[in-house]
């Protein structure tokens, strides 16, 4: 049992070198953890995670996104039922500029587990960068539906109904419903 909370502590503190910005720290502390437990799975999403980071401007071909991806394949099969690392191979591929990769990516991570707010958001935003005005509004309702808090994500959302001629539509809607009760 203590070799299991000394990973812990070592997992928490990479995480923390992460989210605190030093990159570098965390990607040699995560490698380390992988070298003393090669399956731990959670580690190595998180080591892709930092491989993305540490790049400015991310290419396909770079050496810290295909380390990365192999890391996002590797523990995807020790963790089927996992939807971790098929979510971040999404937000990967969305980087890079991947929109159908990402899209069957958070597609997979769904088919996993179904109650997965963030990537149906990603999904709705790939949808309004690819101007698929009315899919990224359908799956916007989708994401807010699953989580409300994710409103702040979402002020594209008017941008995009006004562009599929949703909104007019919507305030029409209001409106006469209004009358008919009054």
């Amino acid at each position: 049992m203590p070799l299991f909370r000394k990973r812990n502590k070592e997992y928490d503190k990479a995480a923390r070198l992460l989210s605190e910005g030093k990159i570098e720290e965390s990607i040699e502390m995560f490698r380390d953890i992988i070298r003393a437990d090669p399956n731990d799975s959670n580690s190595m999403v998180a080591l892709a995670v930092a491989l993305l980071e540490v790049q400015d401007d991310p290419k396909r071909t770079s050496e810290e996104t295909e380390e990365a991806l192999i890391l996002l394949d590797k523990a995807a099969k020790l963790a089927p039922d996992d939807p971790v690392p098929i979510f971040n191979r999404g937000v990967f591929y969305r980087k890079l500029g991947m929109y159908q990769e990402a899209l069957a990516a958070f597609q997979t991570a769904l088919e996993i587990e179904e109650r997965q707010p963030l990537a149906v958001l990603h999904m709705a935003e790939i949808h309004y960068e690819l101007e698929n005005w009315e899919q990224a509004i359908d799956l916007a309702r989708v994401a807010l539906t699953r989580d409300p808090g994710l409103e702040y994500a979402l002020t594209w959302v008017r941008d995009a109904m006004i562009q599929a001629g949703q909104l007019e539509d919507a305030i029409n809607d209001i409106k006469r419903a209004k009358q008919k009760s009054s």
